[in-house]
């Protein structure tokens, strides 16, 4: 027997620290080597981020991930118009004499197409995402997203007066498509950001609620100009599209950038680990359990009030006829506020990141509940039980700044330091699951949302 050949077999510390790439990757070599230089396949070298190319692109997929939500929510004139009654007596631009059915039960039904899809795919997307290739999820994704947007923009400029019943019909089904598609984005977006440095995933984080402030900003523009419903509609989708196809474009460019594709092969356990080296979903819920219910928490607390009773206060009878009260007052406090507090939040904790500790931050997660009670004592309209404490506009200002900075920042905390809770080869099943958990967080806020509508 050889004993230099048997030594030699014995596997050196170097041959386990490189097990991973030593791993068969053709799959995954072959996935970027049409697309992008294949020097970081064979260099030891750590490429960087020139002009923050790739940090950016992650902000841009952020916002794309909620466009759908974002943009269908604050076209609601747009949705009022189409769905007006449409006899005779009723046919105007202006407010409609009586509410229609689809007017009065659309909104309901909109938050149905986007939260019952969006749960299940993202359920789906944690337990069988990995069986398709990460590139192809992500991009089949927004494909399907541009394509059902690009029918709803199509539809703004055709009358359907004559045929109410199969627009809605249509809408719900695009509806639920896209966000179908944007769950199975959302949960690939997350895990791609799970293995780049904590400023990517606060990146992602950020950008979704940015998307809010543009969507909000673009509706306060169209109040203050007095723009049509329908013109306001196209310029929310045509908005909606350039993101949409600007992400799907750039993601296919990020394969020619080698501080992509240096984390997506190697950094942060790269592709190969991740679909051939067994990832035990129960081992995970084991470690981030208690940052899995802080992100429940977080949402399901925020979901009870915002939109359902938010969007029901009114400024101080003091400003009544004004358009404060008429136009401005609940697209700004209600939408843009809450959107720039909690953008403000993300932003913060992506600098500071305190607290680190999962029991402290689950703790601050249940301690939101106390802008529940104070939301619903604000000035929101029709209410029969409970009084009015906070009359004044300013009160619930500050409530509403507190309620969606906390947010924000407890948001960015729980998605950044869940992915350091597990093992390199884990961030990614580990970023799906804290996804899924942010979508039960608002199924089942909506749900107790709709129970606090009737104890007002």
């Amino acid at each position: 027997m050889d004993v230099t050949g048997s030594i030699n077999n014995e596997p050196t510390v170097d041959t386990i620290e490189n097990e991973e790439e030593i791993i068969d990757d053709s799959e995954e070599r072959e996935l970027v080597t049409d697309s992008c230089s294949t020097k970081v396949l064979d260099s030891s070298e750590q490429p960087v981020d020139r002009y923050r190319i790739v940090y950016i692109l992650f902000y841009l997929f952020g916002v794309t991930s909620l466009v759908p939500w974002n943009f269908l929510m604050t076209a609601n004139d747009y949705w009022m118009y189409k769905f007006r009654d449409v006899t005779p007596n009723n046919l105007t631009m202006a407010a409609p004499v009586r509410k229609s059915q689809f007017q009065a039960e659309f909104t309901s039904y909109l938050n149905v197409a986007t939260a019952i899809p969006n749960l299940i795919f993202l359920i789906l997307n944690s337990l069988y995402g990995h069986l398709v290739p990460l590139k192809n999820r992500l991009q089949g994704s927004l494909v399907i997203v541009t394509l059902a947007f690009l029918v709803t923009t199509a539809l703004v400029q055709v009358d359907t007066d004559e045929w109410q019943n199969t627009f809605f019909i249509i809408t719900m089904v695009t509806v639920v498509i896209m966000t179908a598609a944007s769950a199975v984005f959302i949960g690939g977006l997350v895990g791609i950001a799970s293995r780049f440095s904590k400023e990517y995933m606060a990146a992602v984080v950020a950008g979704q609620s940015l998307g809010g402030i543009i969507a909000a900003v673009a509706q306060i523009i169209s109040l203050a100009f007095k723009i049509s419903p329908l013109h306001s509609a196209l310029i929310y989708f045509i908005i909606a599209d350039v993101m949409v196809i600007s992400s799907l474009i750039s993601y296919a460019m990020l394969y020619k950038i080698d501080f992509f594709t240096h984390h997506i092969l190697r950094g942060c356990g790269g592709m190969a680990t991740n679909r051939h080296r067994e990832v035990s979903m129960l081992l995970i819920l084991k470690k981030i359990w208690v940052y899995a219910f802080s992100i429940f928490a977080v949402f399901a607390i925020s979901m009870a009030v915002y939109p359902g009773i938010t969007v029901l206060v009114e400024s101080h009878p003091v400003t009544q006829g004004t358009d404060w009260n008429n136009i401005f007052f609940v697209p700004v406090v209600n939408y843009l506020i809450f959107n720039c507090g909690d953008y403000s939040g993300r932003l913060v904790a992506g600098f500071f990141l305190v607290p680190d500790n999962q029991w402290i931050t689950a703790g601050a997660s249940l301690l939101r509940v106390i802008g529940v009670p104070m939301l619903m004592l604000c000035n929101a309209k029709p209410r029969r039980h409970l009084p009015v404490v906070f009359l004044w506009d300013w009160e619930y200002i500050i409530i509403m700044v507190l309620f969606s900075f906390s947010n924000g920042y407890l948001t960015n905390i729980v998605m950044i330091n869940s992915t350091r809770a597990v093992e390199l080869h884990e961030r990614e099943k580990a970023s799906s699951v804290i996804a899924t958990m942010i979508a039960v967080g608002l199924t089942a806020g909506a749900a107790v949302g709709m129970l606090l509508v009737h104890l007002l």
